[in-house]
């Protein structure tokens, strides 16, 4: 993966997005389920917080008991089901971070209350706007995070047990979130991550497990001008989910050809991630999904991006399998580009996909020899005559204007990352 430069001494914001958040919708718990969480609930403390009327030299403990400062949250140590409630329509200048780790059944939630707008944490140009800071089983939930020279959430070194719902991360000069370790058991649910200089989402390390990534809007990232990869998320998941999310407008200053709205990077053995379900679009400087690890994608909706809806390979050593099904492609430079197989196996299935107005290439190209099961894929009767790839010497291009695609082998694209 590409290193993620520091933030250049002054950073050039451009105005931000609307902020798109998802409604929260929680399952209903069973009788035994709720019960233990009203028990919770009961025993649990909650902390208020209140920018304006609060008093750090009182107990915290109700409205009219608030603390005033992120200096007071920051230096209190919790107990495990504490809740930290900040006051909606409030904002905190500086940065929050955890102080206490929750366990597994009771976690260290950091909230809201009241009415109005989510509470925001605005580091007003501090290197991040919220921590993790090495805490376990802590919960982040109705806030907005923005200002950071750099990160708006870090979640690390190891975010084990964290989840993010209903979150706000915007305006921040370097990545929205950053998963700066290896990660175990992960949610980023119903946030809007939008705005942000660099990444949306990002994983630095490998083997994460348990990454679920659901009904979130990851768009407008990756604005600044330094050239970087800027994908709407980039890293590697083990075990995970990315699914109804809505992805679009990223890496609008990244680098031509790499910044894509969904990158599964290199590197990662025995993948098991899963890409359903997400609308996927308008990306300027790259593919939909680019996977060079292992990926099971399916019932996505993926339409004018700058580059090939689906990109695969560049797996260097390492064995992967893809499968793909399900999908529709429409208006992309391409539907499913396979090229620069790397030492490793490719082994990819797919089938049951729908394509149309595949610019200048063809629905499916497959520049390699691989183990491969294509079948059962469409191009409708929409997809224009001059959509063929070009090819170099020595190759071939199969692609039928309606029906069953079977595959365009051989081929070499121009634009090749």
């Amino acid at each position: 993966m590409d290193a993620l430069p520091p933030p250049p001494p002054a950073i050039e914001r451009p105005a931000q997005p609307s902020l798109l958040v998802s409604a929260r919708r929680n399952a209903a718990p069973n009788d035994a389920a709720q019960n233990d969480a009203v028990q919770n609930d009961r025993d649990a403390p909650v902390f208020y917080v209140d920018a304006t009327n609060g008093d750090d030299r009182r107990s915290g403990h109700g409205p009219k008991e608030a603390w005033k400062s992120l200096d007071k949250v920051n230096a209190t140590a919790f107990p495990p089901g504490s809740r930290v409630l900040f006051e909606r329509g409030e904002s905190w200048r500086g940065s929050l971070l955890a102080s206490s780790s929750g366990t597994t059944d009771r976690p260290v939630t950091y909230g809201a209350y009241g009415k109005g707008d989510a509470p925001v944490i605005d580091a007003r140009g501090a290197s991040v706007a919220v921590s993790l800071n090495g805490r376990t089983n802590v919960a982040f939930d109705g806030l907005t995070i923005t200002g950071a020279a750099d990160t708006g959430l870090l979640l690390g070194p190891r975010a084990r047990n964290v989840s993010v719902t209903n979150v706000t991360v915007a305006g921040n000069g370097g990545s929205g979130i950053v998963i700066a370790g290896t990660s175990d058991g992960l949610r980023i649910d119903g946030s809007a991550i939008t705005g942000n200089g660099a990444y949306g989402i990002v994983h630095y390390a490998a083997d994460n497990t348990d990454q679920v990534i659901t009904r979130n809007t990851i768009a407008d990232n990756g604005w600044r001008k330094d050239g970087g990869v800027y994908s709407g998320w980039n890293g590697r998941i083990l075990t995970g989910e990315i699914a109804h999310n809505r992805v679009f407008n990223n890496g609008v200053n990244g680098g031509e050809g790499r910044s894509h709205g969904l990158y599964h990077d290199q590197g990662q053995a025995g993948s098991a991630l899963k890409i359903h379900d997400n609308l996927i679009h308008d990306n300027p400087r790259g593919a939909g999904i680019l996977a060079k690890s292992s990926t099971e994608i399916y019932r996505n909706v993926i339409f004018r991006n700058a580059d090939a809806g689906l990109s695969l390979g560049q797996n260097r050593g390492i064995d992967v399998t893809y499968r793909v099904y399900d999908n529709e492609f429409y208006d992309n430079n391409g539907g499913v580009l396979q090229h620069q197989k790397g030492n490793g196996s490719i082994t990819l299935e797919l089938r049951d996909n729908l394509f149309h107005r595949n610019g200048k290439r063809a629905a499916i190209i497959i520049a390699d020899s691989i183990g491969k099961s294509v079948t059962g894929n469409r191009v409708s009767n929409d997809a224009k005559a001059e959509n063929r790839a070009e090819t170099r010497t020595g190759t071939t291009a199969i692609q039928q204007q309606g029906g069953t695609v079977q595959e365009a082998s051989g081929l070499r694209p121009e634009s090749v990352r």
